[in-house]
């Protein structure tokens, strides 16, 4: 194909799409205060995947912003895994044997638990079981991963529903390695939360894991559409044009919660464009009304047969605060709030083969 030449009508073009992750359920135990000679947090996460059930994994974050990978023995492996957006990146992944392992809210008391010997021969224990008959109002929240991440290969949107912080008050807390015990971080702000005091570890029982647009070098597919102008991949993902072949939405379909990218005038068929064409949009990342959004812009320029696309979150996330709490937790220029606006994705798409080459970098925002 070569630009001016003849498109076929009834296929269309997918420049980038999203990854669903399968990770139901994940915490965070941060011991920067009281640090463990080689580690300095721990992150269990509960995958849920229908072809063998549930499994484990623990991140381990490393003094050197790397990070350690521990996966359960019955956690399939999967090529297309990335930890880009944790720190510095990935140092080493090993299978190990995940022993004692507790993930669960029982009314209004967390419990978790998880035991394994890391790649240095040290057993790792943690243990925290909440004892209180009070209630704690979790919060919806998207994830700040992003923030740290110096190489990223997608824009990492994860949203933790019901996120809460770790009571203190008649806690059980054991986190040990190598036998030596290890005090979890207090709660960095100055104020009980729902008046009760907290650590500064971290769960969500309900997670919705996506990975927006990943980097990659490939081959663009010319996609033939349904009489409705809808492609539908893996039973997943759903992609929306309207009668000109832009396309105005890309959709997570049969799954719990909502994912919905809209471009506001409809991302254009660049087969179609010219050289006189500059084409500038909007677009939203939506996902259930009680999260809020992403917002943000992008362009598509062309030269001979090279495309280029940027993409920007320069809206940053627009919350939905229902509580003091997160009023003050999600002020607009928090870090919670602007850290995808120094995010920026840029494509090259040749358009005599298709082929496209795809990157995302930090900017300072």
């Amino acid at each position: 194909m070569s630009n001016g030449s003849t498109v076929d009508t009834k296929t269309v073009l997918i420049p980038f799409s999203f990854t669903y992750s399968p990770i139901k359920k994940l915490a965070l135990i941060n011991i920067e205060k009281d640090p463990d000679q080689e580690y300095i947090g721990l992150e269990p996460q509960v995958f849920e995947r229908s072809e063998y059930g549930t499994a484990y994994r623990v991140i381990a974050y490393r003094k050197d912003g790397y990070v350690d990978v521990y996966d359960d023995l019955n956690l399939q492996e999967d090529d297309d895994d990335c930890f880009d957006v944790t720190g510095k990146g990935l140092c080493e992944r090993m299978k190990v044997q995940m022993k004692n392992v507790t993930f669960e809210k029982r009314k209004e008391c967390f419990y978790l638990s998880f035991q394994f010997t890391d790649k240095f021969g040290r057993e790792i224990v943690a243990k925290i079981f909440e004892h209180t008959k009070k209630r704690s109002r979790g919060v919806d929240l998207l994830a700040p991963v992003g923030s740290s991440s110096e190489h990223p290969t997608y824009l990492p949107l994860f949203f933790l529903y019901d996120f809460d912080f770790v009571r203190k008050y008649q806690t059980e807390v054991e986190v040990s390695i190598d036998g030596k015990a290890h005090t979890p971080d207090p709660f960095p702000y100055p104020i009980p939360k729902d008046f009760q005091w907290r650590y500064y570890t971290r769960f969500s029982e309900d997670c919705h894991l996506i990975e927006f647009a990943n980097a990659k070098e490939t081959t663009l597919q010319e996609c033939h559409i349904d009489t409705n102008n809808i492609v539908v991949q893996d039973d997943l993902i759903q992609y929306t044009f309207d009668e000109d072949k832009n396309l105005t939405k890309i959709s997570l379909i049969n799954q719990k919660h909502h994912f919905l990218v809209q471009f506001k005038q409809g991302f254009p068929d660049i087969r179609k464009l010219t050289e006189k064409n500059k084409y500038k949009d909007t677009f939203t990342l939506n996902v259930d009304a009680r999260m809020g959004f992403i917002s943000g812009e992008y362009e598509v320029n062309i030269v001979g047969d090279e495309v280029e696309i940027q993409l920007i979150p320069t809206g940053g996330w627009i919350t939905k605060p229902n509580s003091f709490f997160t009023k003050m937790m999600f002020k607009e220029k928090s870090i919670f709030c602007s850290w995808p606006k120094t995010y920026k994705y840029t494509q090259k798409i040749d358009l005599s083969t298709l082929q496209s080459v795809s990157k995302w970098e930090r900017t300072k925002g």
